[in-house]
């Protein structure tokens, strides 16, 4: 259920994760805005979604800089249910209709961070461009671009009896095309045990 109420801006989750602008936060918007807050202008809310827990912004970040510039220790949210991650769903997307227009590279921070998670890289190139506003052929060669040690591999083991599936995501390295493939190769041949361990050895991150 949606609702719009004042909330404390304290209580908000500012992740950088949720960011989808590449050079952050522009200091003349916020100076902008405030100045047009002072004068009386009024800003739609911002949307949050909330976990029972925590308050996670999807969008608003510059009006949420503009408040605080103010000294206003609230601002006017949407509060919607959901998590971390649908406000990443709506972040990928925001600001392609209204607010400062994006850039080339705020797009395509937002097709990233939907490629480098492990259950939406398997989205359809499509897909992941209807949700960050952009083409899909966009989102194709976003894909084709990027080191496949960048995107999430997704693989099946059994432990103590269970089957279990695991992520496996490598450091973003400049290796060159051939010396990733080779990589890539090994790890596949490698056993359920024999992986973890490798993983572990080149500290590479495995989500379980």
């Amino acid at each position: 259920m949606e609702s719009v109420r004042n909330i404390e801006i304290s209580l908000l989750q500012i992740d950088p994760e949720l960011q989808m602008r590449e050079a952050g936060i522009d200091v003349g918007i916020v100076a902008e805005y405030a100045e047009a807050m002072s004068n009386g202008a009024q800003f739609p809310p911002i949307i949050v979604f909330s976990d029972g827990t925590h308050y996670w912004p999807g969008d608003g970040f510059h009006r949420i800089e503009a408040n605080m510039k103010l000294g206003l220790a609230t601002i006017s949210a949407e509060i919607r249910e959901g998590g971390k991650r649908d406000a990443i769903l709506l972040a990928v997307g925001a600001n392609a209709n209204h607010g400062m227009r994006r850039t080339a590279a705020d797009r395509k921070r937002s097709v990233l961070a939907m490629l480098r998670d492990p259950e939406w890289t398997r989205w359809s190139d499509r897909e992941i461009g209807k949700r960050c506003a952009v083409d899909g052929k966009t989102v194709a060669k976003i894909r084709k671009d990027i080191t496949s040690a960048e995107i999430p591999q997704m693989r099946t083991f059994t432990r103590n009896g269970k089957e279990h599936e695991m992520a496996v995501k490598a450091p973003i390295l400049k290796e060159a095309p051939a010396t990733a493939t080779i990589t890539g190769k090994l790890l596949a041949g490698l056993s359920d045990e024999a992986l973890l361990a490798e993983c572990e050895r080149r500290g590479w991150q495995v989500a379980l």
